[in-house]
């Protein structure tokens, strides 16, 4: 059992609570019940589980545990003492286990064998926003996440949590530029629209249960010239007097939903903007 916080173990696996780290070693960790669970599924991206001994000690934490030795047969496993597993811990209240995997490489490829909206965002800045994204799109049946870099990092771990392991099975993709966003898009015949505070096209009335794009900008940023200029149409979301805005998580599950019902009621609609 490794008992101090700096065992070299310790010191290397803490180092990922870092973008620059994480990017370095095209690895990230995720920690808790929860996550772990939902990550069983992707045994071969698993490198290394730590976990305390607490972890054992409820009927949940046993059947992780023995769950989890079966699916990760080729990772590290590492016992650790509780106060040193929670010098790596990114949460308050540490739940005894914590795993280090590799990332996986997403491609368009992807991202086009999945129906709905592509959602896309320039330097969008806030983890929640991004996890409630990330957990919103895939219960609406959206196709993936597009991210400018600037963006904050998928891997952070508040993301991970926020993204209620949605995270591991939705497709997102990172593009040095607004314009090579644009490019990858047009090339692959998505219907470009932007999301704006206003405008005379109410999502109600846009068809947008095809192959298409919602372009967002960042909280309180707005959207970068070239996607305004370079849409197809921008849509609106109605909204009461006095209320002139929304956060982006909501705005986004919003056109998520609204996308998500023409697709599943389109025989019965009509009216809607080709």
């Amino acid at each position: 059992m490794i008992t101090s916080r700096t065992n070299s173990k310790i010191k290397e696996i803490r180092l990922l609570k870092q973008a620059k780290h994480r990017e370095t070693r095209a690895e990230y960790f995720i920690e808790g019940i929860r996550l772990v669970e939902e990550a069983l599924e992707e045994a071969g991206s698993v490198r290394q589980v730590l976990y305390s001994p607490r972890l054992g000690t409820t009927p949940r934490g046993e059947r992780l545990l023995a769950e989890a030795r079966r699916k990760f047969q080729g990772a590290e496993w590492i016992e650790v003492e509780e106060e040193t597993l929670a010098s790596i811990s990114d949460t308050r209240t540490p739940q005894g286990i914590l795993t280090v995997l590799r990332k996986r490489p997403w491609t368009w490829k992807d991202v086009e064998s999945r129906k709905g909206p592509v959602l896309c965002f320039h330097e969008l800045q806030d983890p929640g926003n991004l996890g409630t994204i990330f957990r919103v799109l895939e219960a609406g049946g959206g196709a993936g996440i597009v991210l400018t870099s600037g963006s904050v990092d998928p891997y952070n771990p508040k993301v991970l949590r926020a993204s209620a392991g949605s995270f591991f099975r939705l497709p997102f993709l990172i593009f040095p530029s607004p314009e090579a966003v644009l490019r990858g898009l047009r090339s692959r015949g998505y219907r470009l629209w932007t999301a704006s505070a206003a405008g005379p096209s109410s999502f109600w009335k846009v068809d947008i249960s095809g192959p298409a794009a919602i372009l967002l900008g960042q909280e309180g940023g707005g959207l970068p010239e070239e996607w305004r200029a370079q849409a197809d149409g921008a849509l609106t979301i109605p909204m009461a007097p006095k209320i002139d805005s929304l956060n982006v998580a909501m705005a986004a599950g919003l056109i998520v939903y609204e996308a998500f019902r023409q697709r599943t009621f389109r025989s019965k609609e009509s009216g809607l903007k080709l």
